[in-house]
């Protein structure tokens, strides 16, 4: 299978390309380690004919080591659908790609600076605002500004402005939180409140405590660890055995080992 040129407007195909090539992948190789993704459909996304969902997108940048840009990817990917079904104009193509090359900041090879520049070096500036420090567990990342750099895995950058008619919701949201983290869901802390999928990341907010609903999924420190607790529990239901195993018995001695709120999920593409 021989490579064709790559459309220039389209920022992340061109980097999928070069990164691939860079570590000397064959689109075979490449597959695989997105998790079994056919050939043929990688060569398309590459060369700008098939458009990826938004999973497939975060998967291939994990695959090529670009972890840390995934909400950029994943915004490429909902950028190319609504183009293909005509959902996005020429001109909303073409200020998004600008800003995910700024949100990379970097100058993909053989796309020059010209017209735009000045807005996307803006742009640059205002992406990855925020970033929220990913957890290898659930292990309790204390109380510090960060968390601890050892129990931290990578970083996701979150940039409300790649979120086209969306931007406005996203940046509400997003700077709602408060000294952000994110750790991994297991099943067993999944099951405990409604909504939380298994194999993804929990974004916790570190708010106080307040305005509780009884199915919001909430975080306390427990034993060393991090455990999901819902919003009723801090009204006497019934509490995990592993919270009560740690000594938590009580809504008094709950909301002493209160973390915050988590108030955002994300696919865990490390997976």
């Amino acid at each position: 299978m021989q490579d064709a040129p790559v459309a220039a407007e389209d920022p992340v195909a061109a980097r999928i390309r070069a990164l691939r090539m860079a570590h000397g992948l064959s689109y075979k190789k490449l597959s695989e380690a997105a998790g079994g993704l056919a050939t043929s459909f990688l060569f398309n996304i590459e060369h700008g004919r098939k458009v990826p969902g938004e999973d497939v997108a975060a998967r291939i940048a994990a695959a090529l080591g670009d972890g840390a840009y995934e909400q950029l990817y994943r915004a490429w990917a909902l950028v190319k659908s609504r183009g293909r079904n005509g959902r996005a104009d020429h001109e909303s193509l073409l200020g998004a790609w600008e800003r995910l090359r700024a949100g990379f900041a970097v100058t993909d090879a053989g796309v020059a600076a010209g017209p735009g520049a000045d807005s996307a070096r803006e742009a640059a500036r205002d992406a990855g605002r925020l970033r929220v420090p990913v957890l290898a567990s659930a292990e309790d990342p204390g109380d510090g500004v960060r968390p601890d750099p050892e129990r931290v895995l990578n970083t996701l950058s979150l940039d409300p402005s790649l979120y086209g008619s969306d931007a406005d919701r996203a940046r509400e949201r997003f700077s709602a939180l408060r000294r952000p983290f994110a750790f991994p869901l297991d099943p067993a802390q999944a099951a405990r409140a409604p909504g939380l999928p298994a194999g993804y990341l929990a974004v916790v907010s570190r708010e106080p405590l307040g305005g509780l609903r009884d199915d919001d999924a909430h975080v306390v420190r427990a034993g060393g660890r991090l455990e999901v607790v819902r919003g009723a529990a801090f009204a006497g239901a019934p509490l995990p055995e592993a919270v009560r195993g740690a000594g938590l018995t009580d809504p008094a001695a709950l909301r002493a080992a209160y973390v915050g709120r988590i108030a955002l999920l994300l696919p865990d593409v490390r997976r």
